[in-house]
Formats: structure tokens, C-alpha cells, sequence
């Protein structure tokens, strides 16, 4: 199956030690429809903007997290 993806990058900053970071994340969606119907690019545009606005990037830092509380 024929897939198109976005790759996404979000700065966050660690609201514990104050470290900025930069993550990405890639999305992907079929190129085709439940039917096998291509999708118009405008639609799959519109599918993966919706996934990366959806996404949320864990706030506390890989270091931080695993600090025991």
C-alpha cells in the first residue's frame, strides 16, 4: 500500500531543568480510499495536518523523566 507522510518538528521546553529540545515526528496516511480511489493531494494535505495539530510532545524532558520522585 502506497502511503504520503509529513514529518512534523515541535520545540519544547522542559518545565523542570529548562532544556530545549526539538522532536519530530513523522505521519502517514493511505494514498487511496476505502475503495482504492486515489485522494485529492488537498485531502491528504488536510488528513496529515489534522494528525500533526493532534500531536502533543511529552512537555518533561527523557532525563527527567525517568528522575524518581
Amino acid at each position: 500500500m502506497n502511503f504520503a507522510t509529513r514529518r512534523v518538528f515541535r520545540r519544547v521546553r522542559c518545565p523542570v531543568c529548562g532544556e530545549r529540545r526539538t522532536e519530530m515526528r513523522v505521519f502517514g496516511t493511505p494514498r487511496e480510499d476505502e475503495r482504492g480511489v486515489p485522494k485529492p493531494r488537498r485531502r491528504l494535505r488536510e488528513e496529515l495536518r489534522a494528525h500533526a495539530r493532534a500531536w502533543h510532545p511529552e512537555a518533561v524532558c527523557d532525563r527527567c523523566g525517568r528522575r524518581p520522585r
